[in-house]
């Protein structure tokens, strides 16, 4: 009896929420709690634990990533009707 009142006190003040994860994170989740005998719940919270204790800002440094000059538009990304033509015009050579 003063096991079940402290699950549901316990319950009371758990907070509950939806993750949307990559089906191959998923994967390994429910993987990880069927070989340890635990609840995926159990797995989550354990390993969000870890990262947050980690310490750490969570932010990488900025990556120089490489920038090429391709000199000026051909056609004004505006100009949706020229773009359309185009576009209609590569997909007719393809099918040619």
């Amino acid at each position: 009896m003063l096991d079940n009142l402290c699950h549901e006190h316990m319950l009371l003040h758990m907070k509950r929420t939806t993750l949307l994860l990559d089906p191959a994170i998923y994967a390994e989740l429910k993987r990880r709690a069927a070989v340890e005998g635990r609840t995926l719940t159990d797995v989550v919270e354990h390993l969000l634990r870890l990262g947050i204790q980690s310490g750490g800002s969570g932010r990488r440094g900025r990556m120089q990533l490489p920038s090429y000059d391709l000199g000026p538009f051909l056609v004004s990304p505006a100009d949706t009707g020229t773009l359309a033509s185009l576009e209609e015009r590569a997909r007719e050579a393809e099918e040619a």
